[in-house]
């Protein structure tokens, strides 16, 4: 069952709801939302998993069956990158809930792979990218053909258009530690989402990129001493990868 830090976990929550729960339940939800039963793409063909004690609906993430405030948390694990309009997806989630957990791929791992393999339908299952900004915002870019290949034009857009281009980003992958890879909002009482219609260059458009954050989260990954000996593999069978972090000047400790 998926579990939260035990310094972020919800105690005291009585009601608490996993949207999207699939096979691998939250532990300690007493409501689970799914939207199919019968799909079961997005979780390995594996069937809903539903605990004793907990009560399963069937409904919409866009359009949730409860009452407002119905739960004390509101936990939204790798959801929001799947929705149509995400405005109303998260006004939704806050609207149920008093507090919450969301949780998303981040556009670190999202970017590279789609843009070395345009082709596989495995790409557009999510239909954003999305990132937290330093305002605690939660920002939503689309993921399309033509937005993957777009970077800003600041230092960390540039840089990450040279590392991605330094290695083979289908093994690189491996070698960062989860939380890299993972775009993550603690909220309570609501949170503000940003939605945009194409990929902003923050030196023309003067709002923050999804490249800063992507760099901030390559520089965390790349201090993990628990990933260590991976991001030393990293360092042999991509080289030219550390010519791209000493020509931005980016330090970190295992990899340059």
């Amino acid at each position: 069952m998926k579990r939260l830090p035990f310094w972020k976990r919800p105690y005291g929550a009585r009601r608490v709801l996993d949207i999207g729960a699939g096979h691998n339940p939250f532990h300690g939800a007493t409501n689970l939302l799914e939207i199919d039963l019968h799909e079961g793409r997005e979780r390995g063909g594996q069937q809903v998993h539903v605990p004793e004690s907990t009560t399963l609906t069937v409904g919409d993430i866009s359009a949730l069956p409860y009452r407002t405030g119905s739960f004390d948390y509101v936990y939204a694990s790798h959801i929001l990158e799947h929705v149509t309009d995400p405005i109303v997806a998260c006004r939704e989630v806050t609207r149920a809930g008093r507090a919450g957990y969301v949780e998303t791929p981040a556009p670190f791992l999202e970017q590279d792979l789609a843009h070395y393999d345009k082709t596989s339908p495995d790409q557009w299952f999510h239909r954003w990218f999305v990132f937290v900004d330093r305002q605690q915002q939660l920002v939503f870019e689309p993921k399309t053909p033509d937005e993957v290949d777009r970077f800003c034009s600041c230092r960390a857009g540039q840089f990450m258009k040279e590392f991605y281009d330094s290695v083979d980003y289908r093994e690189a992958q491996h070698c960062f530690p989860s939380h890299a890879k993972r775009s993550v909002l603690y909220w309570r009482g609501s949170f503000v989402s940003d939605v945009r219609t194409h990929t902003v260059d923050c030196r023309r458009e003067q709002k923050p990129c999804r490249f800063d954050n992507m760099l901030a989260g390559l520089v965390r990954g790349c201090n993990d001493v628990f990933r260590a000996p991976r991001l030393l593999s990293l360092r042999r069978k991509f080289p030219a990868c550390v010519s791209v972090f000493q020509k931005y000047s980016v330090a970190t400790l295992f990899v340059r």
